[in-house]
């Protein structure tokens, strides 16, 4: 019994080391996966409950999980590449980003993580998407077919809003519609023109019918439609119902542009006083004229050709019962607009009037940017750039424009033209007419701003100069996570941009080359797109943030609470 005891013993020595040995490279295994592993929630934006099913990828698509019935994901990131300059076990930027049909990213929810050992769980937001549907009530089956519907949304870019396409969709064979994928925001809708289809009423050679645009609910022009205001996961139901008029032919010949610049040549039409998006015409090259058909009512006209030699032409018609053969229309070459920049030297305290080639070695760069809340698409894009020698903003067409000016060692202190001060309004450009050359001085004596953010509640905005605000309650640092983000917006001068941090510092936002003044500083815990040149709608910021006054050369210290998403 002994013996054989003994044997047993013997014999099971090398097995149980080996089991201890697979055990401890299972644990070195299973540590070393979870210095590399990430995990994490998908979430709702609005209800914050987890989302099942979602896919949860690297932005350079290597590597990529779906979650599970609660939202979570894990997967392990073992072999990526080190970020430049990282040290074995420091960890990497890794950028993710999560999808699920029916769903949108949440811009301002993404996460750049850094892996290291015991990375904390991280969490992504999904927008529900929301919907539009509705109908487009002909008065008969047969009448029009398939209706086009057109979305505009109201988008704010550098502080402006201005209306921009969205999506057009076509009808289905009764009649509705399904617009889907839309952010929370404001749209306007409605119906593009369509003709009469019904045999019954359409006879050969008799007269036009058609649908003229009908702007939801039941508005005739782009203005006056109903701002429709979607929210997150919402669904709304808008049902049109386009009105059958009569149609006439409209001719308009068009005189002062070359044949070969006919082939660019671009037609808006809109009623009168109320521009806007809905009605259409078309250029004939091989008669040099503008021609379509349009119901009764008052009209403007506008052609536009493009290239070096642009030029514009505006006409008003009204069609009252009957076809319309209106006078030539005239084209006059856009504007060019002189620039001058006077400089301060801050070495000599004397004047001097930039005439050099505006290059990324000179001291400024100078654009138009539209100034009209709703520019046939155009809005929320810098239109014309100066150049030259002097530098000259070239085919500039009619319409208000804001004038963008970036001095990377300094700042516009003033702009204008014909004693219009664009700082505070924009630049018009009339129709065939020449304008002022615009003056810009520029100095160099800029301002900085070093902002810490804090996490607490209820803050106050407090004028400061120069020091830190204080404050009896001790809050939590934000540190420089990505999303966080922090805005300068200048208290006068509308004109004005607006900055965003795009540097931290020992923890600190860093807005950098500002022009002595006052201004309001908000931080969020997300991407915002702020209506800043708009002070109505800044006035639910008054009692946020911080305000904050910088002398010329001085470097301000400010505390701001961070504002939480809802």
């Amino acid at each position: 019994m002994q013996v054989s005891r003994t044997v047993a013993v013997g014999l099971f020595v090398p097995s149980l080391l080996l089991v201890l040995s697979c055990c401890l490279d299972a644990d070195a295994q299973m540590q070393q996966s979870t210095e590399h592993a990430v995990s994490g929630t998908v979430v709702s934006s609005t209800t914050h409950e987890p989302v099942g099913r979602a896919l949860v990828f690297t932005s350079d698509l290597t590597h990529a999980a779906f979650t599970d019935d609660h939202g979570h994901f894990e997967f392990n990131l073992e072999g990526l590449p080190t970020g430049s300059g990282a040290q074995p076990g420091a960890g990497y930027p890794v950028s993710l980003q999560a999808k699920k049909p029916g769903f949108l990213t949440d811009a301002g929810s993404q996460k750049t993580i850094t892996v290291v050992r015991g990375q904390k769980p991280v969490t992504l937001s999904l927008v529900p998407e929301a919907l539009i549907v509705g109908r487009v009530e002909m008065p008969s089956a047969e009448s029009a077919g398939q209706v086009q519907v057109q979305l505009y949304r109201r988008d704010v870019n550098e502080g402006l809003a201005q209306w921009l396409p969205q999506n057009t969709v076509e009808t289905r064979a009764d009649g509705s519609f399904r617009l889907s994928g839309l952010h929370p925001g404001e749209y306007k809708l409605f119906t593009l023109e369509a003709q009469e289809r019904d045999p019954l009423n359409n006879l050969p050679n008799g007269p036009a019918y058609g649908f003229p645009p009908r702007y939801f609910p039941a508005a005739r022009d782009f203005a006056s439609a109903d701002t429709i205001q979607l929210h997150a996961g919402e669904t709304i139901t808008a049902n049109i119902a386009p009105e059958r008029q009569r149609y006439y032919e409209v001719r308009i010949p068009v005189a002062g542009v070359e044949s070969s610049n006919r082939r660019g040549m671009a037609v808006s039409v809109h009623p009168q006083g109320h521009p806007g998006p809905g009605f259409a015409l078309g250029f004939d090259r091989s008669q040099g004229a503008v021609r379509g058909t349009l119901p009764n009512g008052s009209y403007t006209v506008e052609v536009g050709s493009v290239g070096p030699e642009a030029a514009t032409g505006v006409a008003s018609i009204i069609v009252a019962n009957g076809p319309v053969n209106a006078p030539t229309m005239a084209m006059a070459q856009n504007t060019s607009i002189d620039i001058n920049l006077h400089q301060d030297l801050p070495a000599t305290g004397t004047t001097q009037t930039q005439t050099g080639r505006i290059a990324p070695d000179q001291p400024a760069y100078v654009a138009l940017r539209s100034a009209e809340e709703f520019q046939d698409g155009r809005g929320g894009r810098t239109l014309y750039q100066a150049h030259g020698v002097p530098p000259v903003l070239q085919g500039v067409a009619p319409g208000r424009y804001w004038v963008q000016v970036q001095a990377p060692m300094g700042y516009a202190a003033s702009i204008s033209s014909g004693g219009r001060d664009l700082l505070r309004a924009p630049l018009v450009v009339p129709y065939g007419a020449s304008v002022p050359p615009v003056e810009i001085e520029l100095r160099f004596d800029s301002a900085e701003i070093e902002v810490t953010v804090e996490a607490r509640p209820n803050g106050s905005a407090t004028t400061v100069s120069g020091g830190v605000e204080g404050s009896a309650e001790r809050a939590t640092l934000v540190q420089p996570a990505p999303g966080v983000s922090v805005y300068v917006i200048p208290l006068v001068n509308e004109g004005r941009a607006a900055s965003q941090a795009m540097g931290w510092s020992n923890g600190n936002a860093l807005i950098q080359n500002l022009p002595p003044g006052d201004y309001r500083i908000l931080a969020f815990d997300s991407p915002q797109s702020l209506e800043y040149r708009t002070p109505a709608a800044m006035r639910v910021y008054e009692s946020s943030g911080r305000v904050v006054h910088v002398k010329p050369g001085e470097k301000a210290q400010v505390t701001v609470p961070l504002i939480e998403s809802e």
